[in-house]
């Protein structure tokens, strides 16, 4: 009788416990709020209860079928439309990364994540023992390149340097050698300063990061607010729906600085613990990565784990004035439901490939 297969247990709890623990620092963050708190609980849940489905149906859904050629093609062409809705809409409307539905918002800048790592985890399987052939590196930098200029052009440089950072990571693991990664990674800085310089708004975040003082009731108003949340924690915090800051001084206290929120109401030992739990997800996510059967399994594990991981340390380099300004969400945990929907469904392609590791 063959043996029951089994997902990565811790993995699956640190996963659902910071989920749902966003729902609490939701709730928290948005007190006060013109629209009620409810309201921003309300849609955080829609978006959890369809990314745990999500979740549920690709852990016990053969990862293999992911990485056929129709099932690749088909959602990065989708991903590829809704990137150019997006970019069209911007133009004329200042709509700016979403798409209204109903009385929801969709961000397919977030899809993106997900679409480079099924493309490229197809595509090197693909091409194994060839990872060096210009005409491999050519095609995966096409659309990689692609992908990252749709998202730029729809004003999200913060997603797009993610998507890059995630397909480095995974083209490292398949074996690409060094002087390749010097090479792309000096023409990704090179059109990262490009796309800075040619928007102002970029270039004010950058000299805010530079010097936060200089401005602090203008572009570095949002910054030092932040740090004043973080500073005022202490060890145990002010105590949960106790902050100061979301009051009406912190902007996005709820979505891209929730983790400020997080350390003044939770303290040190409150923002420690969530840093804990995504360096847990790198642990098992490495683990899984090369504990996987086969090319196809490391490749995704690979990069569903720099997808999540990369995100988290961006977000709070943000929040901790370590990095300049990004509209990156903290994942599982800030108010965003595409991000949250992505975040799920990825994990459930991790714990499918935890049950079948060698």
């Amino acid at each position: 009788m063959p043996k029951p297969l089994k997902c990565d247990r811790l993995l699956c709890a640190v996963i659902l416990g910071l989920t749902f623990f966003g729902v609490v620092m939701v709730f928290s963050a948005t007190t006060g709020s013109a629209d009620g708190s409810m309201l921003f609980v309300f849609k955080q849940l829609i978006a959890i209860g369809v990314g745990l489905l999500a979740m549920r149906i690709l852990m016990f859904f053969d990862y293999h079928r992911l990485g056929e050629t129709r099932t690749v093609f088909f959602f990065l062409g989708l991903v590829i439309t809704l990137l150019c809705v997006v970019l069209f809409a911007s133009q004329t409307a200042n709509t700016n990364r979403f798409l209204r539905v109903w009385f929801f918002s969709i961000q397919p800048s977030e899809f993106a994540k997900l679409a480079i790592v099924l493309f490229l985890a197809h595509y090197l399987v693909k091409r194994r023992g060839r990872v060096h052939d210009w005409s491999t590196l050519g095609t995966a930098g096409l659309v990689t390149t692609s992908l990252c200029a749709l998202i730029v052009g729809g004003r999200d440089l913060g997603t797009a340097v993610l998507v890059m950072v995630i397909a480095l990571t995974i083209f490292w693991i398949a074996g690409l050698s060094v002087h390749y990664f010097v090479i792309t990674i000096g023409a990704a800085i090179a059109l990262m300063v490009s796309a800075v310089l040619i928007e102002p708004y970029r270039m004010e975040r950058v000299t805010t990061f530079m010097n936060p003082e200089k401005d602090l009731l203008g572009a570095g108003y949002q910054i030092h607010q932040s740090q004043i949340a973080v500073a005022t924690g202490g060890w145990l915090g002010q105590g949960l729906m106790s902050g100061k800051q979301k009051m009406d001084f912190l902007p996005a206290a709820h979505n891209d600085f929730i983790f400020a929120v997080i350390c003044e109401e939770m303290g040190f030992l409150g923002g420690a613990a969530v840093v804990i739990a995504f360096l847990v997800i790198l642990w098992r996510g490495i683990v899984i990565a090369f504990r996987a059967a086969d090319p196809m399994g490391r490749y995704l594990a690979t990069g569903i784990t720099a997808m999540i991981v990369c995100q988290a340390m961006i977000n709070l380099g943000v929040v901790l004035a370590l990095l300049p300004t990004k509209g990156l969400p903290l994942p599982f945990i800030s108010y965003g439901g595409t991000a949250v929907v992505t975040a799920l469904a990825a994990s459930g392609i991790l714990l499918n490939i935890s049950q079948q590791t060698e």
